[in-house]
């Protein structure tokens, strides 16, 4: 059974907010109809994709999984299916249990319908929630130079990436759409006093069990020791390697649309091996150089991460 209170939160959806999100996603699609542009394009899906987050909705039972891409993402969605579900495994992809809305906007396709709570992905910036939002945040780290290298197979294999890494290194440090380091200093600082939980991804390589049980005390979830070995079975390397096709993007979600932002090239390098420390051995000593001193202007001071310096 999905739900652990036998009362769930009440899905809040404000009508007056979908209302106003749905005329200014029409407004926008109209614009960028007569001027298709791509200050257009970028502008239509914005518009679209508020007007998804309206029409989801939100509940004080909602866990919202919130990364930097490559960080642990996934995992932490499995994580928390297992265990807050009896665990079976007969959905078909992963988004169909754990909705990630953004998905949905490009896919022009409604998020999702699950049982509360909700075990929600999302990638977006702190700013997205600045004026807050209902539920609760499990915010995973993982150190940038890691993230890095696997970011970099990614954009290789599922976002129709074709640049060097030595390009890809500089999009991660100073770049609009891949930089580690905006991203992560407003979440570190949480100035809006969000609830989040925070998770390294280093400790649940080295301290599973015990990490799980933490996150599961963060949510009010109680754990009997069944669970807790299921959770050790079907979030290992191994049994998540073997359903890779469920939880990988896939061309078919994108079939018809000459814009779409997934080519999937190698879909059994979705979840690679998820290695500590590998990311060190793949940076150069000048990248290395320059990953520190982007380091200390923007996370120096920031006990959680500071050993991914």
């Amino acid at each position: 059974m999905r739900t652990l209170d036998p009362f769930p939160c009440r899905l809040i959806h404000n009508p007056w907010a979908i209302a106003r999100c749905r005329a200014l996603h029409a407004g926008g699609k109209a614009l960028h109809a007569l001027l298709h542009s791509p200050r257009t394009t970028a502008w239509e899906f914005e518009l679209r994709y508020r007007r998804y987050l309206a029409e989801f909705g939100e509940s004080d039972d909602d866990i919202m999984v919130s990364t930097y891409s490559k960080s642990g993402t996934t995992w932490m969605q499995m994580i928390l299916y297992q265990l807050t579900t009896d665990g079976d495994m007969d959905f078909d992809h992963l988004f169909d249990i754990s909705p990630w809305v953004y998905y949905s906007t490009l896919r022009e396709l409604a998020p999702a319908y699950t049982p509360q709570p909700r075990i929600i992905k999302s990638h977006d910036r702190y700013a997205r929630f600045a004026k807050g939002r209902r539920g609760r945040f499990i915010f995973v780290v993982r150190d940038g130079r890691d993230v890095c290298l696997s970011l970099f197979h990614h954009r290789r294999n599922f976002k129709r990436y074709d640049g060097s890494f030595e390009e890809h290194f500089d999009d991660f440090l100073g770049g609009t759409d891949y930089n580690w380091f905006d991203h992560l200093r407003p979440w570190l600082e949480n100035s809006a006093c969000l609830p989040i939980t925070y998770v390294r991804f280093e400790d649940l390589k080295r301290n599973f069990a015990a990490t799980v049980l933490g996150v599961a005390e963060a949510c009010g979830i109680a754990v009997t020791e069944a669970t807790l070995a299921r959770v050790l079975e079907r979030c290992s390397f191994e049994y998540m390697k073997q359903h890779e096709a469920r939880f990988a993007p896939r061309n078919e979600h994108f079939a018809g649309k000459a814009d779409a932002p997934y080519l999937v090239r190698n879909p059994d390098q979705f979840i690679r091996h998820g290695k500590v420390g590998e990311g060190v051995a793949a940076l150069t000593e000048c990248q290395l150089a320059a990953y520190r001193e982007r380091f200390d202007r923007s996370l120096a001071g920031f006990s959680l991460v500071a050993d991914y310096r």
